[in-house]
């Protein structure tokens, strides 16, 4: 996902990218091809990328082990500078341009944001009510018959001094 900058005159632009998840080397957690769609705004000292990606991913639910597809978006803006230095920056989202260069390689940073929408809790919906502990029922699917008593009760001290008075 490479943009020649240097074809494109100072102003916006609209730009899209379609690129097969296996060309990326994304793991097989996603599949089909990742859309991304930049603005570009291109002056003479800087060129800024508004980029949002979209790709399907395929998961198992954290709750009920259930296989789901979902489509990952994820939004990012990337900063480019133009400088005649090599200059190193802490901000992960502003790189610098040497005029040498004619062309944006995003490849990294595309790869980077998509790893980045994975969500930390995968749920095949909101509302998933997960496996019953006891007898490992689905209960999105069904009811089991399973009776859930407290093992843990932290009112049981409060309890047994209650008793006692």
């Amino acid at each position: 996902m490479t943009i020649k900058y240097t074809n494109f005159s100072d102003g916006i632009h609209e730009l899209e990218f379609q690129e097969p998840v296996e060309k990326l080397k994304l793991d097989s957690t996603f599949f089909g091809n990742l859309v991304l769609t930049c603005k570009m705004d291109k002056s003479a000292h800087q060129i800024v990328l508004d980029c949002s990606l979209s790709v399907n991913s395929r998961f198992n639910c954290d709750r009920c082990s259930v296989e789901f597809v979902r489509e990952l978006k994820n939004h990012f803006i990337l900063s480019f500078l133009f400088s005649k230095e090599r200059i190193q920056s802490e901000d992960l989202n502003l790189k610098f341009l040497s005029p040498d260069l004619d062309k944006i390689d995003l490849t990294e940073d595309v790869i980077e944001y998509t790893k980045l929408a994975v969500p930390m809790k995968k749920l095949c919906r909101e509302d998933c009510k997960g496996l019953c502990s006891k007898c490992g029922a689905n209960l999105n699917e069904e009811q089991c018959g399973c009776k859930v008593e407290i093992v843990n009760d932290v009112w049981a001290p409060l309890k047994k001094l209650k008793d006692r008075i």
